[in-house]
């Protein structure tokens, strides 16, 4: 969830507790929090240009362990590879770039670290083919390999792939999609890949509108990224955050979006049927939308897929699940402001 909270701010940050409060130390607006896989450690970057890693102790207590400079202006999104690949996060900023990064237990990395920065995390390539500001980056689902989809203000998502994954400076450009206007408002705004394991590679782009990518073979015979869905636009303004729904054994996907003053959850066949004309290829149906009327600037899942997190601007995280008309209801709140804060004990995770 994105926190607007300032270096005198404390912000909340789950553990086995109900909820800790901890100081951001950032000296500017928080664009992203996000955990690893194992939800041990927290990466969050700032309109201040930097990146601090926190680390969950034995005791409980988060403490910072690494904070360094990522980029020459305000970092403006992140996400962690899967550990498999090794301890690698990837970055991006207004001033175009897209980097990699990748964390080394030998203190010679504080050479290639910025001067009176506490890391040991070192930069291993930069991506620089954007032509207008990086606003977010997001790693596939490891089983398709090492990607990451970088999404721009010019309209573009680039799909980058290391080939050689213990060769982390060559990331070559695998595929560059004209997904939004270059004169839109904001550009391509966010990312989310399915993690459908035995489909296809595929995910979504947000902006003005929600568009579906998929891997697959074209009308050639060979692979290639092509455009499978578009989905409506928001009745006002560009979609914010969008969020695909872990797939555990559901016949459907569900895909998040939020869209400002409302909450919109697509529910998707997993089955591609036919086009109603005679151009494009197979594409999943829509089988319902639902819209909620709320504040929302980011949306995000649980692991399972049943339950939606949304924030807004209201300093608080609402809690979203399926009653049994298989309509979303809110279940829970969690305010930033309050140290009481805990989810209901019924909740279902």
């Amino acid at each position: 969830m994105t926190a607007m909270e300032t270096e005198s701010t404390e912000q909340m940050m789950s553990t086995g507790a109900p909820s800790q409060l901890i100081q951001s130390m950032h000296r500017d607006y928080i664009h992203q929090v996000k955990f690893d896989v194992y939800g041990r450690r927290i990466a969050t970057c700032s309109g201040d240009r930097f990146v601090r890693v926190w680390e969950l102790q034995e005791t409980g207590e988060w403490m910072l362990t690494s904070s360094w400079q990522a980029h020459k202006s305000s970092v403006t999104s992140l996400d962690w590879a899967h550990p498999e690949f090794g301890s690698i996060l990837a970055t991006c900023g207004s001033d175009n770039h897209a980097k990699i990064w990748e964390e080394q237990n030998h203190t010679t990395a504080a050479t290639t670290t910025t001067p009176g920065s506490n890391s040991r995390w070192v930069v291993r390539a930069s991506l620089t083919e954007a032509r207008r500001g990086v606003t977010c980056v997001e790693f596939a689902p490891r089983y398709w390999g090492l990607k990451l989809a970088v999404g721009s203000s010019d309209g573009c998502v680039r799909i980058y792939e290391a080939i050689d994954i213990m060769n982390l400076t060559q990331w070559p450009l695998a595929a560059t999609l004209q997904s939004f206007a270059e004169g839109s408002n904001k550009g391509c705004t966010s990312l989310s890949w399915s993690t459908g394991r035995f489909e296809a590679p595929t995910l979504v782009a947000g902006g003005s509108h929600l568009v579906l990518y998929r891997y697959a073979k074209n009308s050639t015979g060979t692979q290639a990224w092509y455009p499978l869905l578009k989905l409506p636009s928001p009745d006002k303004g560009d979609v914010l955050s969008v969020a695909w729904a872990p797939n555990v054994g559901r016949r459907f996907h569900y895909i998040a979006s939020a869209e400002d003053s409302q909450l919109r959850i697509y529910k998707l066949s997993r089955e591609l049927v036919p086009p109603t004309s005679n151009s494009g290829g197979a594409v999943p149906t829509v089988l319902s939308t639902q819209t909620i009327p709320t504040h929302a600037w980011q949306v995000q899942w649980n692991v399972t897929g049943t339950v939606l997190a949304s924030s807004g601007d209201g300093g608080k995280v609402q809690l979203w699940k399926t009653n049994g008309s298989n309509e979303f209801e809110l279940v829970s709140e969690v305010h930033g402001d309050q140290e009481g804060n805990s989810l209901p004990a019924q909740m279902d995770f």
